[in-house]
This record gives C-alpha cells, structure tokens and sequence, in this order.
C-alpha cells in the first residue's frame, strides 16, 4: 500500500515523542515493502529517511515564530480543507492517509482526504484535539476538563470532519476513551509504544536512595513544583534532587539549586551520552506528573527503569495502566507528600534492595516487540485501505 503520513514536525528517530514514533513507523512499513511519504507542517532540519519523499506545508516552524503559533491556533479553531492539501494528497495517490499531531493542519485534513476519496487513520498522541494546551490541565497543572464555551466549541469544530476517520489509535486507553467524545463509535485499538531507549547507565546505584532525580519538561502539569516542595524535608533526610530539562519553571529550579540547603542540582538540557551520566548520578528517578500521561508507558519512565533505577511513578493517565505492570516502577500519588514518603520507605535497607532487584527485571523490547508493534499498526492501515 501506498501510505502518506502527516504531522506537524514529521518523522524523527532521535527526537519528540510522536516524532519518533513516525519515525520507526515509516522505517518498518518500507521494510515491508509498502511506500511512504511525509507532509509535515513545519520545517525541523532533520533528513529526510532514504526511501520517502517529504513535503513541508508552511516555511517557518512555530517554535520560532509568535505569529505562526497563533495562526496554529486559529486554524485549529476553524479546521478548513485546504485547497493546497489537497493538491499535496491527490500528487502522492495514496491508498490510506495516516494522520498524527496535526497543528498547522487543523482536521480539514480529514475531509480533504474524505473528498479526494482516500481512507483516514488517526493516531492520537496527546490532547491535542481536545486542549490548547495539550494537556488537559490548566497553567498549574490542575485537571481542567474542556470547557463549553472556547475549548468545547473548538473541539467541536475541529470534530465536525471526524467522520471521514474509519479507524483511530491511542497511545494508552485513556487517550482512546477520552478521544470518544470526537470519534464516537469509530473503530478504535490501543498501540502501546514499545520499550525501547539508547540510553544507558554507565554504572549501579548506591548503596542507599540518596539522590533523587527528575529529566524532563520544567511545567507545574509535571508536577516539578511538588517536587521543589519536597527539597526540605528530602534535604532534612540526607538526600538531594538531581533535575534536567527546561520549561516554564525553570527560574524556580534554578533558584532551588541555588540555595545549598535544598541540595538541589540543576544539569540544565541534557542529551545522548549527558544523559546517560545523569541517570548514572542518581539513585531513584521519579516521573510525579500530575497531568494525564498520554503514553503507558512513557519513554521517562522506561528510561530509568531500563537504567536499572526504582522510578516513582505517578498513576495518573496512560501511566496508570501500566505501573502494577513495570518492576522496579513505585506508584505514587504526584504529592510532595507522597514523594519524601516514598523516599523514607526505600531508606529502609530490605525496601531498598527489594527495589534494586526488581528494577534490575527491566528490559529493552527486542526486535521481535518492535515488529509487533509495526504489525499492529500495518493490520490497521491495510484494514483502512481495503474499505477504500
């Protein structure tokens, strides 16, 4: 079959969430022989994979331009089908259109595809089409469900094209039972991502749970603010935070670290083998989002697990389903309290070495898990394409 994938930032195999997953995709249904082209939003100066040809919608990225992030949120609210999209689909002839994150697009793109006659598939990797801001949580990171009025008449905007979806994925069954309210009875299946990181500890950790170490967005939805609470009494007990990352909260880490009886220490952006040293430098990880984690499970938490670190795990979202499921993952509650209480609890040397044993199960899915998962999608795609 002839796939035309779209997303905002395209396909990468080192960078994003859904980009990566794009990404892997492309590469194992050209394996099996199948053609795949790109149509991203915006231009994100990765190569393009051998064997695809890519077409990039607008000239700017929204990450560099105030401008082009409000005409996104415009045409989320209005979602039209673009005569230029649909020269771009009708050029590639695809057998099946496979629609990801779509700012820049809007879901005008489904009609578009309804129209020339090609099949739709959505894969849902966070909120998008249901939140601004993706994440289902206001500013500080407490639980907004979408309003009637600006969020609620944008969904429905946005949804009034869901019809020309035959088949939608989700990353967690969260994110695909809280997608009914666009799609309704349309087909749907739960696609886990795979558990798979390049990321390695280079060495064991302590003796006792001394450092405690957060990588990730610096937002109050991921619940980094209850984490700094939790820096004088974690202090009082003789551990540190370790934090890496960037975001909105940034200034209030640095501020923590700056303060030497919080023995906070901040490593700022971290990447490939800086990464690997961070996860080496500390003991537990902790993942205390307090928003809905559309993946489960998420690539933080298989991270620190696959570096042989007990993670806290908050269960909120995608995360929820598959905590009971991950040795070595602690579920707790993204409370400060929760934190230094889980902390205490692996102080104790049997908790301790209990901990270690069970994160030390983790495993890196194989080749053979990650066909699955390209089956899972390519069952889907083709079942999509032979509706046509």
């Amino acid at each position: 079959m002839r796939v035309l994938m779209v997303n905002a930032q395209g396909p990468g195999l080192h960078a994003g969430g859904a980009e990566r997953s794009v990404g892997a995709l492309t590469v194992g249904l050209l394996a099996r022989g199948h053609a795949v082209e790109i149509l991203q939003a915006f231009p994100d100066g990765s190569p393009v994979l051998p064997g695809t040809r890519r077409t990039v919608l607008h000239a700017v990225d929204w990450h560099d331009s105030r401008v082009r992030t409000l005409e996104n949120h415009l045409g989320d609210l209005l979602s039209l089908p673009r005569r230029r999209v649909e020269e771009l689909i009708r050029a590639a002839e695809p057998d099946v259109v496979h629609t990801h994150n779509l700012p820049g697009f809007g879901t005008g793109v489904w009609e578009v595809a309804r129209r020339v006659g090609v099949p739709v598939v959505h894969t849902a990797h966070d909120y998008h089409l249901l939140c601004p801001r993706v994440t289902l949580s206001k500013p500080d990171g407490a639980p907004c469900s979408p309003g009637p009025f600006l969020c609620g008449a944008r969904t429905r905007r946005m949804a009034r094209w869901a019809g020309a979806v035959a088949h939608y994925t989700g990353v967690s069954q969260y994110v695909v039972d809280v997608h009914r309210t666009v799609f309704g009875a349309t087909a749907a299946t739960v696609i886990r991502n795979p558990v798979q990181t390049d990321v390695q500890a280079t060495r064991p950790p302590g003796p006792a749970p001394r450092v405690l170490g957060y990588i990730g967005s610096l937002d109050a939805n991921k619940g980094v603010d209850r984490l700094l609470r939790a820096a004088p009494a974690l202090a009082a007990a003789g551990c540190s935070i370790r934090i890496a990352g960037d975001g909105r909260l940034r200034a209030e880490v640095e501020a923590a670290a700056a303060d030497p009886a919080l023995h906070v220490v901040y490593d700022g952006t971290v990447g490939a083998q800086a990464k690997s040293e961070f996860l080496s430098a500390c003991d537990v990880g902790v993942v205390p989002s307090v928003w809905p984690e559309p993946g489960g499970p998420n690539r933080t938490m298989v991270e620190w697990l696959l570096a042989r670190r007990p993670v806290l795990l908050s269960r909120r979202g995608g995360l929820g389903e598959v905590v009971d499921s991950y040795p070595g993952a602690i579920p707790i509650e993204p409370t400060t309290e929760e934190i230094v209480a889980a902390m205490a609890a692996l102080r104790e040397p049997a908790a301790w070495e209990a901990a270690l044993e069970r994160a030390g199960r983790a495993h890196v899915d194989g080749d053979e898990a990650a066909a699955l998962w390209v089956d899972a999608y390519e069952r889907v795609l083709l079942g999509a394409a032979a509706g046509r």
